[in-house]
Order: structure tokens, then sequence, then C-alpha cells
């Protein structure tokens, strides 16, 4: 394929088995690192990709973006079951980047988190970016996260009362390379 342009010709499509090895290039080389591309194997292989999305322009895999479980602990309170996702990590090809692959991925990715009963999504980035989205640190500083701070943000799905505490965020195991 020559170009690393599109008009209207995206398509965002959960992944398959066979795209596995497609998803692992292209976030090994999307970071430079084989680090983010061995969290989406993990992450896969021990059941904790909620969500997996591919963008595809004429068949070709040129973006990704993956929603992993995480719990929350509430200490001393039963009863609350928040599901709650992490948004974790988002490639896009680089000649395909700045042309609203990436946003379109995250948007349809809140769509049908939002269908499936998820009730907030965390995300560690870029805040002027990621607001755009609804994200918002002072979401996030209700809750507990060895990554907060101010580019640990959140969005909530579904604007039920929370409980006013700090719970913590635990994240999957596969995450533990990057602590």
């Amino acid at each position: 394929m020559t170009g690393c342009s599109y008009s209207d010709d995206i398509t965002v499509r959960p992944e398959t088995p066979s795209d596995h090895k497609a998803i692992h290039r292209l976030v090994e080389v999307a970071f430079d690192s084989p680090l983010e591309a061995r969290l989406v194997d993990r992450l896969r292989q021990d059941g904790d990709l909620v969500l997996s999305l591919l963008a595809e322009v004429r068949g070709r895999i040129v973006g990704y973006v993956g929603f992993s479980r995480l719990r929350i602990a509430r200490l001393g309170i039963d009863g609350v079951d928040e599901r709650a996702v992490a948004l974790s990590p988002l490639a896009v090809t680089r000649c395909f980047r700045r042309q609203g692959i990436a946003e379109r991925l995250i948007r349809d990715g809140l769509d049908r988190l939002t269908e499936t009963g998820e009730d907030l999504v965390f995300v560690l980035g870029d805040p002027a970016y990621y607001a755009r989205f609804g994200f918002a640190s002072d979401t996030a500083r209700q809750y507990y996260a060895q990554w907060s701070g101010p580019a640990f943000m959140a969005l909530e799905l579904d604007h039920a009362g929370r409980v006013d505490m700090r719970p913590k965020v635990i994240y999957p195991p596969a995450f533990e390379a990057f602590g």
C-alpha cells in the first residue's frame, strides 16, 4: 500500500486471534520498544483484556487500542462493585498519526464500554489530549493508584454516585513491568 492518508476509508473492529502477531508488531514499532507489545500479549494471555480494537485502512491494520480490567479496592465496604478499565496502550502507525485514527479508536471503545456496562475508564497520558474525551485528573484524584498524578485521569461512563473515599485502583499483573 502506498501513501499514509485516507479519506473515510477507516474501519474499527474488535481483534481476532489471527490479528495477534500484527498487533504485536504495530505496538512494538509505534513505541520503539517491545515493552508495550509484551504488555498487550500478557493482558490477552491473562484474560485481562476487556476490549481490544483495531483500526484498518483498506485492509491494513494502522491502529490499536486495548482496554484492560482494573479492580477497585474499597476498604471496609462490601457490595460496591465498580466496573473499571484502563485505556492502554493506544498505538497508531507513524505515517497515519494526526489523522484522527486514535480519536476514532478511543471514541468507538468508549461507546462499546458504555454499552457493556463499564463504570470507569482510567488513562495515564497527556491531559491536553485526553481531556477532549472527558477524562479528568480531578475524577482520578478520587482514587489512589501507583501512577497518581496530573497525567492519571479518569472518565465516568456511569455517573451514579460514588462513595466519598479514595479507593485503590489495582492494575493487572502485566503492568508490573512499568511500575
